[in-house]
């Protein structure tokens, strides 16, 4: 199926976890990929899947706005405009409250919700996206849903972004560009195996447990997110999308 052919999409985190299955599911289906990632050695391996197509990739942190400007200008330099970003990239981790001072409060907002909008901001300022039919994608998660113990930066960060993406949709409406959001559970990526590394046995049991489809993986993410930048979802922006097998249905 090349329901995306002649289309172009700007991933940030393709070269890991739910960036690149992502990438690779959007790219199988006709699309071309503008693949953003920091870490050079992954971002050299999702350019070896991505052989068919004129794709592109960029190494550059989402957290850089200077950078994520320079990249929104060169890209339109050349004459390319996207139909779609999806941005994938973002950091997590735990800790309790006495352990979350201002700093890492700062570096979980940073990671999450200014980068979104310094990433929208670049893309729409620049002038990459069209005033028709472009598709924003944003990653949240269950845990802005369902509270967890040691997620509070995680899950405020989480959670200001579903705000923001809201607040977003109805901004850019006038211009028919949708901004959504998917909130995924607990996946197998390399960033929730190193949490998961970490705990003992029965802890890891018991977050299973909690998925009554059991944990997730990427593919069952880059799946809703490719129907989020299609045709088929043209009359909805604004929504968050929870794909967590279950999780906040208990």
């Amino acid at each position: 199926m090349n329901r995306f052919c002649n289309r172009t999409f700007l991933v940030t985190g393709a070269g890991s976890g739910i960036g690149r299955a992502t990438s690779i599911r959007l790219a199988e289906e006709g699309g071309r990929i503008i693949a953003i990632d920091r870490d050079q050695p992954r971002l050299g391996e999702i350019a070896s899947k991505l052989t068919d197509g004129n794709h592109v990739t960029r190494l550059i942190d989402a957290t850089d706005e200077s950078a994520l400007i320079n990249m929104a200008r060169e890209l339109h330099d050349a004459g390319i405009s996207l139909d779609g970003v999806v941005h994938c990239a973002g950091i997590h981790w735990l800790r309790p409250l006495q352990l979350t001072d201002q700093k890492a409060l700062l570096e979980m907002l940073s990671s999450h919700v200014v980068s979104s909008i310094a990433l929208i901001r670049a893309v729409v300022t620049c002038r990459l996206i069209p005033d028709e039919g472009a598709s924003i994608v944003l990653l949240s998660s269950a845990a802005a849903l369902q509270g967890g113990a040691g997620a509070l930066a995680y899950s405020a960060a989480k959670g200001a972004l579903i705000s923001a993406a809201r607040v977003l949709a109805l901004e850019l409406a006038k211009r028919r560009v949708r901004v959504n959001v998917i909130a995924p559970g607990v996946v197998r990526t390399p960033q929730s195996e190193a949490f998961l590394s970490k705990l003992m046995p029965e802890q890891c049991q018991a977050i299973a447990a909690d998925h009554p489809l059991g944990l997730g993986e990427p593919d069952d993410v880059a799946g809703p997110i490719a129907f989020l930048l299609s045709r088929d979802a043209r009359w909805i922006t604004g929504a968050t999308i929870v794909v967590d097998g279950g999780l906040t249905a208990h």
